[in-house]
């Protein structure tokens, strides 16, 4: 039985998804100490304080920023110098969308709503593009959640319900063994042995706390104390896994995160592997393989190896910083094991994931394609003008993406930037 059917305390987690695109953004002490850069939802419900009616933006088809206000014509001009001041890419040529609720009201509407129990509820999520929360429901069903809407003071028409599968978690065990590769880089196939199979995921990104190396992967893919493998040796066990939680509210500027006593919570699927010592000169930290061809892979059940082929001209993305605030419409990419580069366009930004009593807060969704084994795959954003240098955005995990900054709120400030003067 692998680790995730082990879990049955912690919950069942989910997969699949990616983001990104910068600001400058507020910054809050996190749960661990140290400064927070907020989620974009928790940057949306300061916005709306400071400028009442201010629904949210996102990115067009055309790339253009598009905000929702509900009085465009008194809001815009001081919308414009907000987002500048943070350094939202577009703020000069914003697009002004006529909208009929303020986020903040959508946010906490949103809160009430996870804090009760619907049947069949896969996620959640606060819609910037129509100005509504959405429900994902495996049965949507309007009269059935009509009174609950009444009950909980909510106007039935700023909730939309949207067909959704149920969420579920992808890690497969197979009987060969992927490529040795050093040195130790995001985007590799690492394994580990239980029960007589191998189960494979994907190195997420490298890592440096308390003066040692090591990566990120999924938390469905390990728990504390498991032994993982690259290629023909082993290379580090996981040491940190944090605990789901329940039966409790956390908040975050003003943004209510509430767990109810049947439920299990937390903020990523992550988890924490620290490098073996005697791989540790090994580990080439802040930098992800790249693959020859972005997209090579483009759905269905893999087959060959030609979207898993290193580019040898230009064998690793280098991360320079760490991309916090992503909005809809946003492209992103990542690079899995199982299917290589794939990228992809940002569909919700910050949604509540649901599988059963598990629940992830502020989770992405979009992005390229993947498949199983693809777990734990780093996902980040190309910066301008660069072939190399990208911005971290998070872990892939299938249904969904957990952001850094949700990554960082389980696990605290961490270091993923390439050193200055390190080579390519």
């Amino acid at each position: 039985m692998n680790a995730w059917l082990n879990r049955t305390s912690r919950g069942v987690l989910l997969l699949a998804a990616l983001s990104a695109v910068g600001c400058g953004g507020s910054v809050e002490s996190g749960p661990r100490g140290g400064a927070r850069t907020l989620t974009i939802d928790e940057e949306f419900s300061q916005l709306a304080r400071e400028v009442p009616g201010f629904g949210g933006y996102y990115y067009d088809g055309a790339g253009a920023l598009n905000v929702v206000l509900t009085q465009p014509t008194h809001q815009l001009d001081t919308m414009k110098a907000l987002l500048s001041a943070r350094g939202v890419r577009g703020s000069d040529t914003l697009v002004a969308r006529q909208g009929r609720y303020d986020f903040g009201d959508l946010n906490q509407w949103r809160s009430r709503l996870e804090a009760e129990s619907i049947s069949g509820l896969v996620f959640t999520d606060v819609d910037e593009v129509n100005n509504r929360i959405t429900l994902g429901l495996t049965r949507p069903d309007r009269e059935a959640v009509a009174p609950l809407l009444a009950r909980l003071l909510i106007p039935a028409d700023a909730v939309d319900l949207e067909q959704a599968e149920a969420n579920e978690e992808h890690q497969t065990a197979y009987t060969y063994v992927h490529q040795h590769n050093r040195p130790l880089a995001g985007g590799q196939q690492i394994k580990r042995a239980s029960n007589g199979y191998l189960y494979f995921c994907t190195l997420g990104f490298n890592v440096r706390r308390e003066g040692k190396s090591g990566f990120f992967t999924n938390t469905h893919c390990t728990n504390e104390g498991y032994v993982h493998s690259q290629g023909s040796s082993r290379v580090g066990v996981t040491v940190e896994d944090p605990a789901f939680w329940s039966n409790a509210s956390q908040v975050y500027d003003g943004v209510t995160y509430t767990c109810s006593d049947s439920s299990v919570c937390r903020f990523s699927d992550a988890a924490y592997v620290e490098y073996d010592a005697n791989v540790q000169a090994s580990v080439k930290h802040g930098y992800i393989y790249r693959t020859e061809v972005e997209n090579a892979y483009t759905g269905g059940a893999p087959s060959g190896i030609a979207p898993l082929k290193i580019d040898e001209a230009q064998p690793f993305f280098r991360i320079v910083g760490k991309a916090y605030h992503v909005a809809v419409g946003e492209k992103i990419n990542k690079v899995g094991q199982r299917t290589g580069w794939t990228s992809g366009l940002v569909t919700k930004s910050c949604v509540t994931t649901i599988n059963g009593s598990t629940r992830l807060f502020c989770q992405m969704k979009g992005g390229g394609a993947g498949y199983d084994g693809d777990s734990g795959s780093p996902v980040f954003r190309r910066v301008a003008d660069s072939e190399q240098d990208v911005e971290l955005v998070g872990l892939y995990w299938g249904s969904a993406m957990s952001p850094i900054g949700s990554i960082e709120q389980d696990f605290g400030p961490l270091d993923v930037v390439a050193d200055p003067d390190a080579t390519p």
